[in-house]
């Protein structure tokens, strides 16, 4: 695996540094646990898995999968769930060769950054178990105590690109000095907009955005 000499990168999560989405993994998880996750399972599956794969998901749309996904439940019911989710199966599906990648940037000194469309919560366990520097995120929206959804703008599409925008003009740096890693043609822009794309387990929509710019792809799937 090639290292690049960049002060910052930026990962994505999803079918990148683990080989499910995480909306995936925790259904599954739930599905055992409660019968409300059967629910939850349907309205994700049915509204959210393509559009989100395809670029086309809303923030109302995902703010309503969040408000059926954590019912009934406080920030800090949520978190416990997570935690608990991550120990018995999230950390299970994180590919043994992100180690190894993660292990050679964090020894030359580059900044590294997990930029996903998982909620804040899901993103931080994950992100600590990585050791990774900061999370970009979906945060969730709160009141009192419970969650309604998720704020804006969302970390997907053209919003992961102000959000990394933002991070790296409030570090002293610009896109251009960062790299990305990413599966999904729906972080195009983002990885249009850094100054070294890298294209890791691609769908199918990206290995042609990939072949037609000549961007360098990894795949870690069949490994």
């Amino acid at each position: 695996m090639r290292i690049y000499d960049v002060p910052l990168v930026f990962f994505d999560l999803d079918d990148s540094l683990i080989n499910k989405d995480a909306h995936t993994l925790w259904i599954r998880w739930r599905a055992r646990r409660e019968r409300w996750a059967v629910v939850e399972a349907i309205w994700a599956y049915l509204s959210l898995y393509r559009a989100y794969k395809q670029g086309r998901i809303t923030h109302g749309r995902l703010s309503a999968y969040y408000r059926a996904r954590t019912r009934g439940m406080t920030v800090s019911d949520y978190a416990r769930q997570v935690a608990c989710f991550y120990q018995e199966r999230g950390q299970l599906h994180i590919y043994r060769q992100a180690a190894s990648l993660l292990f050679a940037y964090r020894r030359q000194g580059t900044r590294m950054v997990l930029i996903t469309g998982a909620d804040e919560v899901v993103a931080n366990e994950y992100a600590r178990a990585l050791g990774m520097d900061d999370v970009i995120s979906n945060r969730l929206l709160v009141q009192g105590n419970r969650i309604t959804g998720l704020t804006t703008p969302l970390c997907y599409g053209q919003g992961k690109v102000d959000l990394a925008r933002q991070y790296v003009s409030e570090s002293g740096m610009d896109l251009h000095q960062a790299a990305f890693y990413s599966d999904s043609h729906s972080d195009l822009p983002l990885l249009e907009a850094v100054g070294q794309p890298v294209v890791l387990n691609p769908d199918t929509l990206l290995v042609q955005a990939a072949n037609d710019r000549n961007w360098p792809v990894l795949d870690w799937r069949g490994a």
